[in-house]
């Protein structure tokens, strides 16, 4: 869609003359706009939507063949980015820190949760959080933690895949029901991240000037990599990618087989992480965990990006480089190491490029909403209604934990039983076509 959505902008309307209502709170109904579809909802800039109404986010709801993105609102409303840190930021689990950056007892570091300042801490093993409300952290000795002092109000707190997760409102479901079979199908690579062999080589932070979901909806779609990554498909190429989703607030794909093209990434410059099954040696997954954090697991090394969302139009990112101890031994492991991290960089360096260009063009009177392409966009369209159902606070929705891609080219999933390396299966769009109506058939 962060490429796609441009060239499919606004003004794609049905021929049917069925009109739907438009909520809008600063202005009588017939001041909004009037040519509405029944599957394109025009939300004017010219005008504050209720957000909270769910009829604006039925073109969403739809199936993804059938289905329209998001108002371009979502993207520029000082409202609606006030909604969205109470009832999607506060309500759910929140990436704050790589667990390997407190890894001793007496680690602390500060860090935010939709602009609340919290303190992360290291308790002999225990990893806890803390509302800041003291001022610098260096005043707090670690007597402090682990006791509920005056201006240290303790945070639910957990860990899973190398992060800590806090949950600020204490009422999402545990860290574990939320991530569902995601740890589970990667035990292995879990055990890695978990433990004391991982290493940060690298650490980066970007300033953007776009909103943060258009950063994770980039990550989420993988078409636009011939045009602005030709590098990165010599050794991820598109038509080796394939959904990766199983039940849980995640979003994914995967590549196999990894290809060897020259660049600093290829598989096996380094050696990979130990213990990890031997098909992820030729595998990378491409992980979002809902709603701020994105990575890609390769065999050798990730590089992670968490997210902090400052305003309707401005996203820090928080970007880490890992590896394990055992590739810091290997020959010219640092020089890898830079050539990795400076490919990585050079990657997210063009993906915000574009994201601050559609930062700027959905904020254009002519755009209201774009198409998803059913084919390569079905975990932009999951993370998409993952908003929905948290703004719709109302809804019985508001904690729903989607279940899996119906079928997946690479992998069953969510059951774990691979004998031997998946294979990639070609499919055509037609026949994708055809695979999705047909189960969207079968689940009505």
């Amino acid at each position: 869609t962060i490429t796609g959505m441009m060239r499919r902008a606004a003004s794609r309307l049905m021929a049917s003359p069925q009109k739907l209502q438009l909520h809008c709170r600063s202005a009588p109904l017939t001041s909004c706009p009037q040519i509405l579809s029944r599957h394109d909802f025009v939300c004017s800039l010219e005008h504050e939507c209720d957000w909270t109404a769910p009829t604006l986010y039925g073109p969403t709801r739809l199936p993804v063949n059938q289905a329209y993105t998001l108002p371009a609102g979502i993207y520029h409303d000082a409202w609606f980015h006030t909604l969205e840190t109470e009832r999607v930021w506060n309500s759910s689990w929140v990436a704050v820190a790589e667990h390997v950056d407190l890894s001793k007892h007496g680690d602390v570091i500060a860090g935010d949760v939709a602009g609340q300042p919290i303190l992360i801490t290291n308790d002999h093993g225990i990893i806890r959080s803390f509302h800041n409300a003291c001022g610098p952290f260096r005043s707090h000795s670690m007597e402090d933690v682990g006791t509920k002092t005056k201006g240290m109000e303790p945070l639910r707190t957990d860990c899973a895949m190398g992060l800590v997760f806090v949950n600020v409102n204490d009422e999402a479901p545990a860290l574990k029901t939320w991530l569902g079979d995601l740890v589970p199908w990667m035990d292995d690579w879990e055990e890695q991240l978990k433990g004391g062999n991982l290493v940060a080589t690298h650490r980066t932070t970007y300033d953007i000037a776009a909103n943060w979901k258009l950063l994770i909806e980039n990550f989420l779609e993988y078409y636009h990599l011939p045009a602005v990554h030709p590098a990165l498909c010599n050794v991820s190429g598109v038509d080796e990618h394939q959904r990766f989703q199983g039940e849980g607030m995640y979003m994914g794909f995967a590549t196999h087989p990894l290809t060897q093209g020259g660049t600093a990434i290829d598989p096996g410059r380094l050696p990979p992480f130990p213990a990890i099954l031997a098909h992820r040696h030729e595998t990378a997954y491409h992980i979002s965990i809902f709603p701020n954090v994105f990575f890609s697991l390769y065999p050798d090394a990730f590089f992670r990006v968490r997210l902090s969302q400052n305003s309707p139009t401005r996203t820090l990112e928080h970007a880490t480089l890992q590896t394990h101890s055992g590739a810091l031994g290997a020959h010219d492991a640092q020089k890898i190491l830079q050539e990795i991290f400076e490919f990585w960089d050079n990657v997210n360096t063009e993906d915000i490029v574009i994201c601050e260009n559609v930062q700027q063009g959905t904020s254009s009177p002519g755009y209201s909403r774009g198409r998803f392409s059913f084919r390569f966009e079905e975990p932009l369209h999951r993370f998409q209604n993952m908003i929905i159902d948290k703004v719709l606070m109302d809804e019985p929705t508001r904690y729903r934990i989607p279940t899996g891609d119906l079928s997946t080219n690479l992998v069953q999933l969510p059951k774990r039983i691979l004998t031997e390396p998946p294979k990639v299966k070609e499919s055509s769009v037609a026949a994708e076509q055809r695979a999705f109506e047909k189960r969207a058939a079968g689940a009505a």
